[in-house]
């Protein structure tokens, strides 16, 4: 029998398009295989759904039809509350977290990052930052392709400018996402053997 792990969260963070959904999935899924409890939680903030509303309205996207200031409230509050209400019994794998409002509000509107972060303040630091790396421009060609959303290299970019600027980016643990979903899986499960070898036991592999 593995032994208890005690509790720990692990932050998934990173530009659309780099497969931190795919990736937070499938450690579940090992982690579970593993015999080691854990909670999955896609910390969304709605803006797909708003971006495809402001679409039919004739904006491009949500910061166009409320506003950067607006929007990026509408986010965080979202974001927060999808992350506050777990009660977490071991492993959480937080699918995006608040890094990744952090870097959304320094790129669109910098001036409002200290209410985001004193919003976001309760949650607990993550025991491990994964920062999935992409170039933009796959990640656009990756986003375009499976068709549900809308991102342009530019704005890429600059998402990807703004992850890499956070003081939080002294502490990722980085993740080449360029390669096939299997070789990423593998160097996930390595960055969380070694990064919180108290989750497992000789048992594990």
């Amino acid at each position: 029998m593995a032994s208890e792990p005690r509790q720990a969260t692990i932050a998934f963070v990173g530009i659309d398009g780099a497969g931190k959904t795919t990736q937070a999935t499938r450690l579940a899924a090992w982690l579970a295989d593993a015999d080691i409890k854990s909670t999955y939680r896609l910390a969304a903030t709605g803006r797909r759904v708003l971006s495809n509303t402001a679409r039919r309205l004739g904006k491009p996207d949500s910061i166009a039809l409320f506003g950067p200031r607006l929007a990026l409230r509408a986010e965080t509050m979202l974001r927060h509350a999808n992350l506050s209400v777990i009660r977490q019994p071991t492993v959480l794998i937080a699918d995006r977290y608040h890094i990744c409002q952090y870097a959304r509000t320094r790129m669109l509107c910098p001036d409002l990052e200290p209410w985001v972060r004193h919003r976001m303040r309760r949650l607990p630091r993550p025991d491990i930052t994964l920062f999935f790396e992409l170039p933009p421009q796959l990640a656009h060609e990756r986003v375009t392709a499976r068709g549900i959303d809308h991102e342009s290299v530019d704005a890429l970019t600059a998402l990807d400018a703004a992850y890499r600027s956070l003081p939080e980016a002294a502490n990722y643990t980085h993740i080449d996402a360029a390669g096939d979903a299997d070789t990423v899986a593998e160097a996930v499960r390595t960055r969380i053997r070694s990064g919180l070898p108290e989750l497992f036991d000789d048992r594990h592999d």
